[in-house]
């Protein structure tokens, strides 16, 4: 399968001193845009993602800073790379997996075709019924409660690199909490408070108070076909595997799909 068949053109440009508040309004129009190709003189120069804005709002040195005053070209991920459409996909796979990058520039004669991120390639196994979520899984995923700051949260997920966490409560999910979620509500908070309340109000903004409560799981016997539907219905970066006591024993991400791609799992 080539790249050209599995990328996205219905892709999403900025301007690279457009103000994140924008960047935000942008990738929350569409349910399948969670990045946006930042541009300077019509050229592209870098990606911004909701994990980009998440990180930006929870540093230090943007504290007390609104997603208003703050220019895309502050927050976005670069340098990029860039794969040709005639590629296959197990080669833009494993660049992805390589670089830690979770999505390539299609270009060809310096000419920008689209977009491939990992959610483009879950169309590799969208027929796929050998395969079972278990055996994709990462076994006893990291867990994150109600009750844990906003600010832990962002800070776990960026230290281990993840998009999405469980909220649990007495063994059982209840949400969930994802790179969206932390861009949303760390961007809201800068404009909800003033600058010289901000920093005692975030030692009392918990994951309660904004996690989505929608999990996404699946049976650990499930098809990878039916895990791949799952991932496009609902847009997440991540699906939770249950037993067949409905206990969490996994998690499928779509890094872990990318992988399967470049181990070559059939």
């Amino acid at each position: 399968m080539k790249v050209s068949e599995v990328m996205t053109t219905d892709f999403e440009t900025i301007e690279k001193d457009i103000n994140l508040d924008k960047a935000l309004g942008l990738m929350r129009k569409k349910k399948d845009i969670s990045r946006l190709i930042v541009v300077h003189n019509e050229k592209p120069v870098g990606i911004i993602s909701f994990r980009d804005v998440a990180n930006k709002l929870g540093t230090h040195k943007s504290e007390g800073i609104s997603a208003k005053s703050l220019r895309v070209s502050g927050a976005m991920s670069y340098p990029l790379l860039s794969i040709n459409p005639n590629e296959d996909v197990k080669s833009a796979a494993e660049l992805m997996i390589e670089k830690g990058i979770s999505s390539l520039l299609v270009m060809e004669n310096e000419e920008l075709k689209g977009l491939l991120r990992k959610f483009d390639l879950l169309k590799v196994y969208d027929t796929n019924k050998k395969i079972k979520a278990r055996d994709l899984m990462t076994p006893d995923p990291m867990t994150i409660t109600e009750s844990e700051r906003i600010l832990a949260a962002r800070n776990t997920m960026l230290e281990k690199k993840f998009s999405i966490l469980p909220v649990m409560d007495e063994g059982i999910i209840i949400g969930i909490i994802d790179d969206e979620t932390l861009a949303d509500a760390l961007a809201r908070f800068r404009e909800q408070f003033p600058v010289k309340h901000q920093k005692s109000r975030l030692h009392e903004f918990f994951v309660g108070q904004v996690m989505k409560s929608d999990p996404p799981t699946i049976n650990e016997k499930a098809p990878l076909c039916d895990l791949i539907r799952v991932f496009q219905d609902t847009n997440y970066k991540g699906v939770f595997v249950l037993d067949k006591e409905n206990k969490l024993v996994g998690i499928v991400t779509l890094t872990d799909i990318t992988k399967a791609i470049v181990e070559g799992k059939k």
